[in-house]
């Protein structure tokens, strides 16, 4: 039972610290995701499938640990640390002298496979333990939709900002140290993993949670039978048509997003014959001007819709892959110039992807709430989060594997052109396939400015008693085109619905439900 207080008003100095908190969760994957393979394979020693190997498999399992870490953090005020240090504070306070060490030993040079996959698991350990409390804040600390809507605002500018310093700061240290020295990254952990710390630790002494009193009554937990409901919760979700056109959608962008990152540093360097540095500033612009569209698509999805914006997203992101390919199969002049240019068009590209698919997905409840005529947010989450990442595994697997055929030399200053033609298949080929399955996957998408107002409007009227009898035709063609499901089986008349007893999983996946 939530205790009903009033809410505590949010602060500049609280908005600040919940914001900080995706200075760890956006910064420490932009360090990762632009500067991992490159440093496993030339500092670290791995060979490209180890480097690969070590990403897939600490990924896979996060992916399968984080609605196991939903249902602890949710469950965790049950017992006497949760109720002393709170289910979401707790994981705060011992969080974040734990992200501090997991993410400096990271960057430690030559050790072995080994070492580092395991200290990448750590890593992804002590990321979960974390981000996934942090994700329930916003609803946690306020039920007002504008102070939440400033929440995410507030949190973007951090997450982005944590962006152009990944992008930035390694370059830095390179030219200051040199090409060669191998503790430069270790310094650029050392640095982001005290920052990381700092922000985390602001977490816990500047947010808050709502309090949750004890109910004597309540069920023992069973953690069998909840991980089963769990489990098919999770399942269901693909049974709503427009919540398959987004997983299509936000795979096809992210996966090439991730393939991109991964051998774009590489791309820059052995491809174009550019240094280390240059490579830095090319990949700082790109998040700078990533930061500044975020404005831009908004504009464009407040008036065309998220299908055309995604769309118009998605053509940055190929005519930025054009240019790269461009620059090296026709040699063409001014590189260093070129390579600005191409790394603005991908920045372009790269934020209204991320703004577009997370934009879809705030939508997609509704859909589902016609459906089952339940709010089930929690849930989908869940779904985008472990379909990504395991898919995101399994891709950059992948790359590991093509640059080991084409014989990718790991601590190499230059390659040979068998493993020069590799980087260049996995970055045009490998980004294309999945940026054309994205557009693909939006065809059909019809969840449109219109259309949503249609659904809510429905629903609203369900809501108050409405009769099912009574919709109009219009209303039931775009209900049935929303969810795929025949008008009469929906809300609630159906077996989703029905399998979806247990409010308890549905809470603990769904904290705007508390």
């Amino acid at each position: 039972m939530i205790n009903h207080m009033k809410e505590r008003p949010l602060t500049f100095k609280n908005m600040l610290a919940y914001g900080g908190g995706d200075f760890f969760g956006g910064g420490s994957f932009a360090v990762l995701g632009l500067w991992i393979m490159f440093f496993y394979t030339t500092y670290a020693g791995l060979s490209p499938a180890e480097a690969g190997a070590v990403i897939a498999i600490a990924r896979l399992l996060d992916a399968f640990f984080d609605p196991l870490m939903g249902y602890v953090t949710d469950n965790f005020y049950r017992t006497r640390v949760g109720q002393r240090f709170g289910r979401r504070g707790f994981f705060f306070l011992f969080g974040a002298p734990l992200v501090f060490i997991t993410y400096v030993i990271m960057w430690v040079s030559g050790m072995s496979f080994g070492y580092y996959l395991a200290t990448y698991i750590l890593f992804y350990v002590a990321y979960t333990l974390v981000i996934v409390p942090y994700e329930t804040l916003a609803a946690e600390m306020t039920t007002d939709f504008k102070i939440r809507s400033k929440l995410t605002g507030v949190r973007m500018y951090f997450s982005t900002g944590a962006g152009i310093l990944a992008a930035w700061l390694p370059g830095r240290i390179i030219d200051f140290l040199g090409n060669d020295s191998s503790s430069s990254f270790l310094y650029m952990g050392v640095i982001f993993g005290a920052l990381f710390a700092i922000v985390i630790a602001c977490l816990y002494m500047f947010t808050w949670e709502r309090p949750i009193a004890i109910n004597p009554d309540m069920p023992k937990m069973s953690f069998k039978r909840d991980m089963n409901q769990l489990f098919k919760s999770l399942v269901s979700t693909f049974q709503v048509r427009t919540f398959r056109q987004h997983v299509g959608m936000y795979l096809g962008a992210y996966v090439a997003l991730d393939v991109l990152g991964a051998v774009l540093a590489y791309y820059i360097i052995f491809v174009l014959g550019q240094n280390t540095v240059n490579a830095s500033n090319a990949l700082t612009l790109m998040t700078v001007v990533q930061f500044l569209c975020v404005a831009l698509f908004i504009t464009l999805c407040l008036k065309f819709g998220n299908g055309l914006s995604y769309k118009i997203a998605q053509a940055f992101m190929l005519s930025s892959v054009a240019l790269f390919v461009a620059i090296h199969y026709f040699n063409l002049p001014n590189t260093i110039i070129l390579i600005y240019v191409a790394a603005l068009l991908m920045g372009v590209g790269r934020s209204g992807t991320y703004y577009v698919c997370w934009n879809i997905y705030s939508f997609i409840p509704d859909v589902d709430e016609m459906l089952t005529g339940k709010r089930r947010e929690g849930i989908f989450a869940g779904v985008m989060t472990f379909v990504r990442k395991a898919v995101q595994a399994i891709a950059l697997f992948i790359v590991g594997l093509v640059l080991q055929h084409y014989g990718f030399a790991a601590k190499s200053a230059a390659q040979s052109a068998d493993a020069i033609h590799g980087i260049v298949i996995i970055f045009a080929v490998g980004s294309i396939i999945f940026l054309v399955f994205g557009i693909v996957s939006s065809l059909q998408f019809s969840l449109t400015r219109a259309n949503h107002s249609i659904l809510v409007d429905e629903i609203n009227r369900l809501k108050s008693g409405g009769s099912k009898a009574a919709v109009t035709v219009e209303t039931k063609r775009v209900t049935e085109k929303l969810t795929g499901w025949d008008y009469e089986y929906l809300w609630g008349n159906n077996k989703i619905a029905r399998n979806s007893h247990d409010t308890e999983i549905d809470a603990a996946l769904n904290p705007e439900s508390k």
